[in-house]
């Protein structure tokens, strides 16, 4: 049998912080983060409790970290494509996969997030926010360019419930495999998004 520590431990190419990011991020959004302690990451991510203390200053900063780095990336990833993509539906098509694919494999951004936000420093939480705003612009200005029909608060609504679609996997996730996830949920996301009103 394979224990939790064991399966966190680093492969190649994975640092022992990645290790610990992981391991908070699967616990934070499962307990919430007044109900984990610093042993119960260390002990799931296989080292001893002061090792903690070699990657981040302490547990609130640790969960900074696990929302503010993946956010980073997804908002970069983001940016990137709709700079480099002038095709607004392969540009959409192409932060669909990316996105549902980061869930799957972590826990969300904006589950951890919501779920753990009263522990974060207000200064923190603030910059969090403006991050993820700043993402989900980036899918708001692409969804517009698709759907001339609908007015910019519908495009904003419309987003955000696909978002939150595309997040939902990671609780309701019923045994599927990953590519079979990854698939329905951006067939279903595509359409909802591109789909006219009424058809």
């Amino acid at each position: 049998m394979t224990t939790d520590a064991a399966a966190h431990e680093p492969s190649a190419g994975t640092s022992r912080r990645d290790v610990l990011l992981k391991v908070a991020a699967d616990l934070f959004l499962r307990n919430s983060y007044d109900g984990v302690t610093v042993d119960m990451i260390c002990t799931a991510a296989g080292i001893s409790g002061p090792g903690l203390y070699n990657h981040f200053e302490n547990k609130q900063a640790l969960l900074i970290a696990v929302v503010e780095s993946p956010l980073a990336a997804l908002h970069r990833f983001a940016r990137e494509t709709a700079e480099a993509e002038p095709d607004p539906r392969a540009a959409l098509e192409i932060l669909v996969d990316f996105h549902i694919r980061s869930v799957v494999t972590s826990a969300p951004t904006t589950l951890v997030f919501m779920k753990n936000e009263h522990a974060l420093p207000d200064k923190d939480r603030r910059r969090i926010r403006r991050e993820m705003n700043l993402y989900a612009e980036e899918w708001i200005s692409i969804v517009a360019a698709l759907r001339p029909d609908l007015s910019e608060p519908e495009v904003r609504l419309l987003t955000h419930t696909v978002f939150s679609m595309l997040n939902s996997v990671a609780t309701l996730n019923k045994g599927l495999d990953h590519e079979s996830i990854v698939k329905t949920m951006s067939t279903a996301a595509i359409k909802a998004l591109t789909s006219p009103s009424g058809e």
